[in-house]
């Protein structure tokens, strides 16, 4: 049985060796997966296993349990029992524990390839509730299991078409193309069985090359609204330097600060830095403001509570109280 603490694998230095670093990855998705998934049961989640018994790779996944809030993680893999207890995880980047209870839409429980499950896992600019839903994917049989509610499959397929976009490696673009066939196929028929995958390499099937951008399905006035505020924030004369936009997903806003190149080594691309999100929930009508950790994940902004006027989250991000999102 493997004991670790996670404080040890955390801000690991660029040269740590790669076995070490692929424990500690390992051991944040292991986090990630419980803390994801209910208390007080334990379940197989779709995580792999990663020992090569033989110098073949464990077909196994990872069973998981948190047996209360707080307290030691244990997992085993179900194929070879490699297993272990994590603890101190309380409070990490991986902790996906709601902070607050969430009101949850009705949920669809989908059949997905492991192939899929793996790539939605790759995603860097998860919000925290897509994140939950991506780790708390189980096995059933053979099968991949993605429970997602409907307010977050939208989104979900949102950062998907975003990640595609931008993923310069065709391989992976690839991987992309095929998780949001899948999951496009899912809303328009929640009960049909997924589309087969095309292979890597394969551009012969019926994957489309590049999903195009989330279709907005946002309050157009409240969008308006965000990009003149982005506008006002930034004076004139500064504008050459430092610039704040609105980036429209299916179901939020992403205010970003855009910064020139100051230097000949970063090239001539203006940087982009997500500052904060705000999030609408279409069954109420309302806002809610995501604040930004270093890991460039969000989570919900505790201090505020959902509100149906926008105004009263860009006045929050005006004021800025705590320090979170100006610094």
């Amino acid at each position: 049985m493997l004991v670790t603490d996670l404080r040890h694998f955390l801000d690991l230095p660029d040269e740590v060796p790669g076995p070490a670093r692929r424990l500690a990855e390992q051991l944040y998705d292991l986090v990630r997966a419980a803390t994801a998934g209910d208390t007080g049961a334990a379940w197989v989640s779709a995580l792999p296993c990663r020992r090569r018994p033989g110098n073949r790779r464990c077909t196994g996944k990872m069973l998981v349990l948190r047996a209360a809030t707080e307290g030691p993680i244990a997992w085993e893999c179900s194929t070879c029992g490699d297993g272990g207890r994590i603890s101190d995880w309380e409070g990490s980047p991986f902790d996906l524990r709601r902070a607050r209870p969430r009101e949850i839409s009705s949920v669809h429980h989908l059949r997905i390839p492991d192939e899929v499950a793996t790539t939605l896992r790759g995603i860097m600019l998860l919000d925290a509730d897509c994140e939950r839903v991506v780790f708390r994917a189980y096995l059933d049989g053979d099968d991949i299991i993605l429970p997602i509610p409907d307010d977050d499959l939208e989104e979900l397929i949102g950062y998907v078409a975003a990640d595609a976009n931008h993923e310069p490696n065709r391989r992976r673009q690839q991987r992309l193309d095929a998780a949001f066939t899948v999951l496009s196929e899912a809303v328009e028929n929640p009960h049909s069985s997924p589309p087969a995958l095309v292979a890597a390499g394969d551009r012969t099937g019926d994957v489309p090359p590049w999903p195009g951008p989330a279709v907005p399905r946002l309050p157009e006035l409240d969008i308006a609204r965000v990009q003149r505020w982005c506008g006002a924030r930034v004076p004139e004369h500064a504008r050459h330097e430092v610039r704040l936009e609105c980036e429209i997903a299916a179901r939020h806003l992403t205010i970003v600060e855009r910064r020139a190149p100051w230097c000949d080594d970063v090239g001539p691309e203006w940087t982009s830095l997500p500052i904060a999100r705000l999030r609408y929930t279409k069954a109420t009508k309302t806002w809610s403001l995501y604040w930004r950790d270093r890991n460039l994940r969000f989570h919900a902004y505790e201090p505020l509570a959902p509100s149906p006027h926008l105004e009263t989250l860009l006045t929050e991000l005006d004021r800025d109280p705590t320090c979170i999102f100006w610094g």
